[in-house]
């Protein structure tokens, strides 16, 4: 898999009540993955290692700029959430503290961060 990406998949309870952060967070992309967005997690996965050629910052809109043209679409909206805990986890990016307003008509102009790729 491209830069060390993995996904993680094992047999899951749903209760998240008495688990550490770290557990909540390896729920949620197991769910996630083995639901029908495991295809959209991945693509744009690869979508943001393609942008990390040609920018050295990045935005959730830029990635869901790329899916549109694509036409790939998630079954859940959040799933773009853990795209990018994924591309954070495995240090394809980092987050800084910036922010600035979503694109997206969806996202009503909320902030979205700002990621910087880590070459």
């Amino acid at each position: 898999m491209e830069r060390g990406v993995a996904f993680i998949m094992n047999n899951m309870d749903l209760t998240v009540e008495g688990l550490t952060q770290n557990q909540k967070l390896q729920t949620a992309y197991s769910l996630i993955n083995s639901g029908d967005d495991r295809f959209f997690i991945r693509q744009s996965l690869r979508a943001l290692i393609r942008l990390s050629k040609t920018l050295d910052m990045v935005s959730s809109c830029d990635v869901w700029d790329l899916m549109e043209v694509a036409k790939i679409s998630p079954n859940n909206p959040r799933s773009m959430g853990v795209v990018f805990k994924l591309a954070h986890k495995n240090a394809l990016i980092e987050r800084t503290d910036n922010y600035r307003p979503s694109r997206r008509k969806q996202a009503n102009q909320r902030p979205v961060r700002i990621w910087r790729f880590v070459k």
